[in-house]
């Protein structure tokens, strides 16, 4: 199981490298599901989006002046599409904890070579 992101699919502003390394773990997943397929080892790539933690409440070792990595002008007025549709705010750390013991579990047998979003619709 790999580590994606919501930002490997959909435009975050200014976090076009974290983009790009989480679209190379999607396609590395992709390829790894292909060549391992026959000896049934799954590769499933969880996309979280909308998951409190360091690196969305301003906490982690990446941060800066405004928010995680962001520079001290950012236009925050860019980050609006990113809160969760369902309405209840970003949800706990637990919640991607659930999906991949899904994913690795017996229920997950038939899932491989594609990614689960996890973001409470943020991005439909």
């Amino acid at each position: 199981m790999n580590f994606s992101s919501t930002s490997a699919e959909f435009a975050h502003p200014y976090m076009s490298a974290y983009a790009a390394s989480k679209g190379g773990i999607q396609s590395m997943t992709h390829a790894l599901a292909a060549e391992y397929a026959k000896q049934g080892i799954r590769f499933t790539a969880v996309q979280p989006g909308s998951i409190s933690s360091g690196m969305t409440d301003g906490t982690g070792a990446s941060r800066r002046s405004v928010g995680p990595g962001l520079p001290a002008d950012a236009d925050m007025a860019l980050f609006v599409k990113l809160a969760p549709a369902l309405g209840q705010g970003f949800a706990g750390p637990e919640t991607v904890a659930g999906v991949v013991a899904m994913l690795a579990s017996e229920d997950g047998r038939f899932v491989t070579g594609t990614e689960v979003r996890v973001d409470g619709g943020t991005h439909f």
